[in-house]
């Protein structure tokens, strides 16, 4: 933390200059920043979900907290309290190096008789002793001297500036010699691409450099230390990726928000309350914790619970899984999807049926969910299982004793580990669900993934999948006829049955996308008080709701990804895809990050994409009740004033259903352009957005090309000719070329381009869909432009090359040329130096019509 303790230094520098008074009052302000600094750096390596929620406890005090007391007590609390059994064992040293009491000759005991030295001068009572000292002691000491100085009123100015000189030499013993303030830490920032910007604060040595190169690892933006091979943020400190300033919770608690103070500038800043209002202690455990033995099932053995709420089957997934599961070649099988979607309930629905099969003789269950989802609303509960030590102990302890577990030198974790590779029980198949909620899933999934092995397989339910390796089957909203099932038996068993028409399974249908639990909520809502209310605000409104079955998702996506979901959330419309990604990548700084993100976004389910089946494009929208949480978070989105620009573009193209039987992305382009203002200004403030849009789609270069032909401006027209010329270079329809050259041919013409224009008629002319009459017009045309010496052509060059492939093709199809048509030929023929073959078609044309006066003019110039 060298960068923060530089700025706190130089702070109380500044005030050196001053006044003895004012460096002692600085050094108060100092000393209480490396206290709060300490406490937060040794909370942030506690796990964020051990069972006693220690971590919690801790923060839930400290940022509530209105004096430094709490934090010294925090400090005990910490290193030798109960918290201090969990921190991990890598954190020892520092403790020791804080909590163990030692001689004068140590910088602990320096330090802290340095403090005393100054508490003495005020005469505050240290109840010190002679013997050993431990560092902890300090923070205490610090507490007092602070509070009965600087928290209380006036003091002595002799007193301050016989102080200020032990208490300097106190704290800077303290940050020269504390291991704790040297841990690599830095400021992470997520960049659009999922990566990190990592700004180093002390000794980093490069540890944070993978973060810099991968995507697939998620950390809100914060400052963290690197221990134990993992980043660990600091809770309840702010700072940005420039650190110009650092921010340290300083009480004044409400329902809403806390105050977090910067000990350099002392400026404030406000966080928000939200996230520690939970009760304290420990949690209930879920409803759908594995049973605490293996039982017989069978024929295997098995802790998976059993379902306590009636289940809608889902006939197509539950045959996918089963066939998964009995597939050897799968070793790891995910179910992804939403929260609350169904992939819990599938897997206890489908796993009882491998309990008559031969195919495993154990089957363990092991839960990290730490949220019910009821319909009443969400409960949070307490995970079982968080870390890998946490899943090898509570394996051993479904197949072992408990004297086979306390033998000397055994470890949960190398026995576990083997049993994933070959198991002393036989076959067996390790459910882990609700993997999104391990401590670190990327981590355990890789751990998992190096030591499965077949017979042997592993099942994962999660709604995030940042690892590669396993075999992923997407569950989705259930169907209508599923959806109405649900429907019925939540309805039956509410008492609701009076209520529930046919138009209101389909309201409710629509507005939760098949969503069970949505539809469980919609349904528990329906009481006499709120029956008035539409389906929509009713949901709508239900904001734990929403944050149950979104935020751990949201929170996960990239910032690309947030702001892809946040731009769909503020238009109720489903989008063109081509149009979304054109739109965004205008605006947003990785353009090719866009596409991504919204193929990240249709893997987690927060948006649904469909394909036109009338022209192949795909479409995509949110959900009604995904558009509901991404309303809420675009309000208060630091990008709403973007993200509205951006939407006010997309709303150009149209409104669209994703339900709707006539999506054509032709016709969303088409008012797009309708809704540019026509003229060369606009077209080019919008061409980025165009080109985005027709490098995709070669439909739209030759809509764009009509459009353009339309005006006047010489400008617009030659774009028109660019659009044209790259829409044939990349067109694969004979109908659409032809119609292509027709145009680029009018538009030479207008252009005053003659060789062009008969360029593009030529190449029309060698369709053989094209009327014969097109032909002899073009030839016509050639003839004439020939004979007016418009045109020339030389012996080898492209004008001959012309000449010759238009005649070619008319000589080919002469049995479909009437006699005008022959006359036409004929002259090409003389052009071309072909005498005897322009004869022959003078002679054929006679044939036809005796008297046709363009054959017969010829036939005298051959005389």
């Amino acid at each position: 933390m060298q960068k923060f303790i530089d700025m706190l230094q130089k702070k109380a520098d500044v005030a050196k200059s001053e006044s003895d008074f004012a460096y002692f009052m600085n050094l108060l302000v100092f000393g209480e920043a490396i206290v709060k600094l300490i406490v937060l750096s040794t909370t942030s390596v506690l796990s964020t979900n051990d069972k006693d929620r220690h971590q919690y406890r801790i923060l839930s005090s400290l940022v509530r907290a209105n004096g430094l007391g709490d934090w010294s007590k925090a400090v005990d609390e910490l290193l030798v309290g109960t918290a201090s059994q969990i921190l991990p064992f890598e954190f020892r040293s520092y403790q020791a190096e804080i909590a163990k009491k030692v001689g004068a000759q140590e910088w602990q005991y320096q330090a802290v008789e340095n403090l005393i030295s100054a508490c003495n001068i005020f005469e505050i009572n240290t109840t010190s002793n002679k013997g050993n000292k431990a560092f902890k002691d300090w923070f205490k000491l610090f507490s007092e001297l602070r509070n009965k100085t600087r928290g209380h009123g006036a003091m002595p100015l002799e007193e301050a500036a016989l102080a200020a000189p032990l208490l300097a030499k106190s704290i800077q013993i303290a940050i020269d010699n504390l291991s704790l303030l040297k841990i690599p830490t830095a400021y992470l920032k997520r960049n659009l691409s999922g990566k990190y910007r990592v700004t180093e604060i002390y000794d980093c040595d490069n540890v944070f450099d993978y973060l810099k190169k991968s995507e697939n690892y998620t950390f809100s933006d914060g400052v963290y230390i690197y221990l134990d091979s993992k980043c660990w943020k600091i809770p309840l400190l702010l700072s940005d990726p420039g650190l110009s300033d650092f921010y340290i919770s300083n009480g004044s608690f409400t329902i809403k928000k806390y105050e977090l103070l910067s000990y350099c500038t002392d400026d404030k800043q406000k966080g928000d309350s939200a996230e520690f209002l939970k009760p304290l202690g420990q949690l209930p455990k879920s409803e759908s914790e594995g049973v605490g033995e293996l039982e017989p099932k069978g024929n295997c053995f098995s802790n998976v619970p059993d379902l306590s709420y009636e289940y809608i089957s889902r006939n197509e997934l539950e045959g996918d899984l089963l066939k998964l599961l009995l597939d050897d070649r799968r070793t790891v099988v995910t179910l992804l999807g939403r929260g609350g979607i169904g992939k819990t309930s599938l897997a206890l629905r489908v796993i009882p049926d491998l309990y008559q099969e031969e195919r495993f003789d154990a089957i363990v269950w092991f839960s990290s969910r730490d949220i019910d989802l009821h319909a009443s609303g969400a409960k949070i509960v307490r995970a079982d299982v968080i870390t890998k030590d946490d899943i090898s102990k509570r394996y051993c302890e479904l197949v072992l004793s408990e004297n086979e577990i306390r033998e000397k030198d055994f470890k949960c974790l190398d026995y576990f580990q083997s049993q994933l590779t070959e198991s002393d029980i036989g076959s067996s198949l390790f459910v882990f669900d609700n993997f999104e909620t391990t401590d670190s899933p990327i981590e355990i999934f890789n751990w998992i993934d190096t030591y499965i092995r077949n017979p042997n397989k592993v099942l994962i339910t999660t709604r995030l999948r940042d690892f590669i390796g396993d075999y992923p089957v997407n569950v989705h909203g259930m169907t209508f006829d599923e959806s109405k099932e649900l429907v019925l038996v939540t309805a039956r068993s509410l008492g609701l049955e009076c209520i529930i028409t046919d138009s209101m399974i389909e309201e409710i249908y629509h507005v939760s996308s098949g969503h069970p639990y949505v539809i469980k909520v919609m349904l528990g809502n329906l009481s006499r008080d709120e029956r008035g209310r539409s389906l929509p605000k009713l949901i709508a409104g239900k904001d734990e709701v929403l944050t149950a079955l979104f935020e751990r998702t949201y929170s996960a996506l990239t910032p690309c990804a947030q702001q892809v979901f946040l731009t769909l959330s503020s238009w109720n419309s489903a989008v063109p895809r081509l149009a979304l990604e054109a739109v965004l990548m205008t605006s947003i700084d990785k353009p090719l990050e866009v596409e991504k993100a919204i193929d990240s976004l249709t893997q987690y389910s927060m948006i649904e994409e469909l394909k036109s089946e009338n022209d192949g494009q795909y479409y995509v929208g949110l959900p009604f009740v995904a558009l509901a949480f991404g309303k809420k978070k675009a309000s208060v989105s630091p990008l709403r004033n973007k993200i509205q620009s951006d939407v006010k573009i997309l709303q150009m193209f149209g409104v669209s259903k994703l339900d709707d039987q006539n999506l054509y992305f032709s016709n969303n382009f088409s008012r797009y352009l309708k809704n540019i203002d026509f003229n060369a200004k606009s077209f080019f403030q919008n061409k980025e957005i165009i080109d985005g849009i027709t490098l995709s789609y070669n439909g739209a270069r030759l809509a764009l090309s009509a459009w353009l032909m339309e005006s006047d401006n010489v400008a617009l027209l030659k774009e028109a000719k660019k659009y044209l010329e790259l829409f044939l270079e990349n067109e694969t329809e004979d109908a659409n070329k032809m119609e292509a050259w027709r145009s680029l041919a009018n538009l030479s013409k207008q252009l005053g381009e003659p060789l062009e224009e008969i360029h593009s008629l030529v190449e029309l002319s060698q369709f053989s869909d094209v009327d014969y009459s097109v032909l002899s017009n073009v030839a016509n045309k050639m003839n004439r432009m020939l004979n007016n010496e418009e045109l020339t052509i030389d012996s080898h060059g492209a004008k001959r090359e012309l000449v010759t492939r238009l005649y070619g093709v008319m000589h080919t199809r002469k049995n479909e040329a009437d006699a005008v048509d022959h006359s036409r030929a004929a002259w090409l023929a003389l052009h071309l130096g072909k005498e005897d073959e322009a004869k022959a078609l003078t002679t054929n044309g006679l044939q036809i019509d005796p008297f046709n006066k363009y054959c017969l003019k010829l036939k005298e110039k051959f005389k």
